[in-house]
């Protein structure tokens, strides 16, 4: 049975838990698979250079290579998630959720001095709050655009 039809019949409609492969779905795709590259190629950057970012940054080698290994999985799940037809709504709400920690997490390391962070690793830590918190938010209204549409 096609996913899509269960959901509201045999009108070929999406029901409220997942997308249409519309112009809408289109770009909510591709947000995603643009969400899941971006993390992809930072995750295999810091497993690469997890010594040098490690002194650069602060925290150290290890740390940077386990970010990294964490980014490089989780970029991987979020494609997945963008090869989906059709994109449930609860993945990208899971998605956008982890967005959500990551800049929680984040915030909360830089508040609570959990990090022994150089001053570049203040900036950076800052400055790579700001495409997750993008892409959260075009994930988010893309989504309510599908929804709406649906």
């Amino acid at each position: 049975m096609n996913p899509s039809s269960s959901a509201a019949g045999t009108s070929g409609g999406v029901g409220r838990d997942t997308h249409a492969d519309s112009a809408t779905g289109g770009r909510l795709r591709r947000v995603i698979a643009m969400d899941a590259a971006g993390m992809a190629v930072v995750g295999v950057v810091y497993l690469v250079a997890a010594s040098p970012l490690g002194s650069l940054f602060g925290p150290g080698t290890v740390l940077v290579a386990v970010v990294g290994g964490v980014m490089l999985a989780a970029g991987a799940g979020i494609a997945l998630v963008a090869r989906l037809r059709p994109i449930p709504a609860g993945a990208v709400r899971g998605v956008i959720g982890g967005g959500v920690f990551w800049i929680l997490l984040s915030l909360a390391a830089l508040a609570l001095g959990w990090l022994d962070l150089t001053t570049t690793g203040l900036v950076w830590t800052w400055l790579q709050i700001l495409p997750v918190a993008v892409f959260a938010s075009l994930q988010t209204l893309a989504l309510r655009a599908d929804l709406r549409a649906a």
